[in-house]
């Protein structure tokens, strides 16, 4: 199962640091990061989403996923609308489901934890080597907010997503 979770940072900077940190975690193998975001807010309130561009399953447009429920958590522009509307259609679909509680605390929490000047690394990752990821991104502090993310929802993600793809390349 992949789990969603956001650190909030006071400042971009250290946001910026725990991302490297979140990369190496990855080259080294101890964790697999499906996609992940930096999400900072500007002393006017503005938000702002810099996507890396990871892939979460074969085939899939590149931050789309991350991205879309950035979008979604902050009502932020992303990258692809047919992507960010894909995904807002499953999650829409999860939340009215009755499974979709958890993300909606999880909303409800970064964006009141996010402050002015302050950024959020998001990640969606998958990992067995809990205590390291923790370790070494705990050096970083900030304020930790997460969900779980089932693979049926992934999955359910993946062909929205691939669907989207494939209208996109056949109009003109």
């Amino acid at each position: 199962m992949a789990i969603l979770f956001a650190i909030v940072y006071p400042d971009q900077q250290t946001a910026e640091q725990a991302a490297l940190t979140a990369r190496g975690l990855d080259e080294a193998g101890f964790a697999s990061i499906l996609d992940s975001s930096l999400i900072t807010k500007d002393t006017k309130g503005h938000i702002e989403h810099q996507g890396e561009r990871h892939t979460v399953r074969t085939g899939v447009t590149a931050g789309a996923v991350v991205g879309g429920i950035t979008g979604l958590l902050f009502f932020a522009p992303v990258a692809g609308a047919a992507a960010g509307a894909a995904l807002g259609g499953v999650v829409g679909r999860w939340a009215k489901s009755g499974d979709g509680g958890d993300f909606e605390k999880f909303r409800d929490q970064v964006t009141q934890d996010l402050q002015a000047d302050g950024a959020a690394l998001v990640l969606l990752m998958e990992t067995d080597a809990r205590d390291r990821v923790i370790h070494d991104l705990g050096k970083h502090g900030g304020i930790l907010r997460s969900t779980d993310v089932t693979e049926g929802l992934l999955t359910e993600i993946q062909q929205e997503l691939d669907r989207v793809a494939a209208v996109s390349k056949n109009t003109p």
